[in-house]
């Protein structure tokens, strides 16, 4: 599967040698499953091998992944085949959907919801634990949920006062390109219901 993504036999070594190397082919078929674009599949499929690379170096393993160690290790990251790290949402949610993979398949336990919370914007820690008290959503539609919250935040801010219309509707077309087919329906209601429960004690800008 992973020859779907990648045609050169040099990178298809690499990405199958390291610590991630044995899962990535499966991880492959899972995004593919899942209906991801190519171009996102690729780059989760980077940093799925980029997390594996990085939890070898600090002594660590698939088994017990720590999504925040990795957050802070592309802050200031050189490792050469990454290019600096490319810290962005692509980096981390590449690394969390690999993380929520390797759990599916028994391979890694289940993250602590603590510890997820605390890499998380604030905004998106209330927005989970809004979700959890007053609406009782199960623990699979507050991940996707959030997930989508976060990068509305990376993407628009961490300011209510500054979002808009015209950044919403911009922020919906361009992540509903990048998602999977199954995860756009809960693409448009985690688009309504995160900036509305900020956005009750002012009307939104158009």
């Amino acid at each position: 599967m992973l020859e779907r993504y990648f045609s050169a036999p040099k990178m298809l070594g690499h990405l199958r040698a390291g610590p991630s190397g044995p899962y990535i082919d499966g991880f492959a078929a899972a995004l593919h499953s899942d209906g991801y674009r190519n171009a996102t599949a690729v780059r989760y499929i980077r940093a799925a091998v980029h997390l594996g690379y990085v939890l070898q170096k600090h002594g660590g393993d698939l088994a017990d992944i720590d999504i925040s160690e990795f957050d802070r290790h592309l802050q200031s990251c050189r490792c050469p085949r990454c290019k600096g790290g490319r810290r962005n949402h692509h980096t981390l949610y590449g690394a969390k959907r690999f993380r929520d993979y390797l759990v599916r398949i028994g391979v890694c336990k289940r993250p602590d919801l603590q510890a997820t919370e605390k890499v998380e914007p604030q905004l998106v820690v209330g927005f989970r634990r809004w979700l959890r008290k007053h609406r009782g959503a199960a623990e699979n539609t507050i991940r996707l949920y959030c997930r989508d919250a976060s990068h509305f935040v990376i993407t628009l801010g961490d300011d209510p006062s500054c979002w808009d219309a015209k950044g919403v509707r911009k922020y919906f077309l361009d992540r509903s390109g990048q998602c999977g087919a199954g995860s756009i329906e809960k693409l448009i209601t985690s688009s309504r219901v995160f900036p509305a429960l900020f956005e009750r004690s002012r009307p939104m800008r158009s």
